[in-house]
């Protein structure tokens, strides 16, 4: 995630098997909490998340061989889970791409997008995300991004997981945005690219990026300032979660922590799509190389994962009832 950076913009217009080297499946399990995730397979989620944080992928930085060797490991999670591809072509769709924030500036990577199709068929569609990519190596030091956002990857792949074995309404596509750390190259090549069709039907992107270090047990839920309408869809979710979801960090009394631009959803909302954020608040590790596996809490981050994915549920059933009216 890149916070701080992009806050002089609020005032513009309208905003499988693991690969050699990895930690053996399995190895982490849900018996590491008291915990009993009610929404997604913990045990699963907190081996994911150690493996895409581990050495082996140096960082995940985008164009370098850890962030290729991403993209293949979350390949063969997407097959192993039986998720389909957005396009005939397979998961992956390369870009050339400005930044957000300087556009003339060209960024070269890759997305990879998946989807469930929805029982309503050929209606709304809404994007889930969250960025693989993150700071590679500098000065011999591996930026292993536990929680910005490995994290935040691994909350994705078992949301879709559910969607699965639960099918939603509207159909969804899952992102896994690259380039995110390098001023969201690949989640506005995304939104720039979309064929009139795709545009016409989203209806909503919720981005998760930085979800497992939830020191205080306290997990926001940003976008509810610019959209109003959002704020019962939010508080009927922190009514039930297993974590404090909180509503924040989206208007300029934040001042420099108003998170509106500062993460993938930023191009959806200058868009003018609806958008939910969900993260943590900054902590001392963040955007360091010691933002580690080993800092998470597995029992908070179960409860943030069913909270990501009751929130799903949520906006799934907010973006259905809100195209039958």
């Amino acid at each position: 995630m890149i916070r701080l950076l992009f806050a002089a913009l609020l005032f513009l217009p309208a905003c499988s098997s693991a690969p050699a080297g990895d930690p053996p499946a399995g190895e982490v399990s849900s018996s590491s909490t008291n915990y009993q995730a009610s929404h997604h397979d913990a045990g699963r989620a907190l081996s994911a998340l150690q493996t895409l944080s581990s050495d082996a992928y140096e960082g995940r930085r985008t164009g370098e061989p850890g962030n290729l060797k991403a993209q293949d490991w979350i390949v063969t999670q997407l097959e192993t889970l039986g998720i389909p591809a957005v396009y005939d072509s397979g998961y992956r769709a390369p870009f050339a791409a400005g930044r957000f924030d300087a556009p003339q500036r060209e960024i070269r990577g890759t997305n990879l997008l998946a989807r469930i199709e929805g029982k309503r068929g050929d209606g709304p569609l809404i994007v889930m995300s969250a960025h693989y990519d993150h700071l590679g190596i500098h000065e011999g030091e591996i930026y292993n991004g536990a929680d910005d956002n490995a994290s935040g990857v691994a909350a994705l792949l078992e949301t879709a997981a559910w969607f699965r074995d639960n099918p939603p309404e509207n159909t969804i596509i899952f992102a896994f945005f690259d380039a995110e750390e390098q001023g969201f190259g690949g989640s506005a090549y995304f939104v720039a690219a979309m064929d009139e069709r795709m545009k016409e039907r989203l209806a909503f992107n919720l981005n998760l990026d930085m979800v497992s270090r939830a020191d205080k047990g306290e997990l926001y839920a940003v976008g509810s300032h610019h959209y109003p309408e959002l704020v019962p869809l939010i508080d009927g979710v922190a009514g039930e979660a297993p974590l404090d979801l909180k509503r924040g960090h989206d208007s300029p009394d934040w001042g420099d922590q108003d998170w509106s631009l500062q993460s993938d959803h930023a191009p959806f909302l200058r868009a003018g799509i609806p958008i939910i954020y969900l993260g943590v608040e900054d902590h001392a590790d963040y955007h360091r190389p010691s933002d580690t596996f080993d800092k998470v809490e597995p029992e908070t981050f179960a409860r943030s994962l069913d909270t990501v994915i009751m929130t799903a549920e949520a906006v799934d059933d907010w973006v259905a009832s809100d195209a039958a009216q």
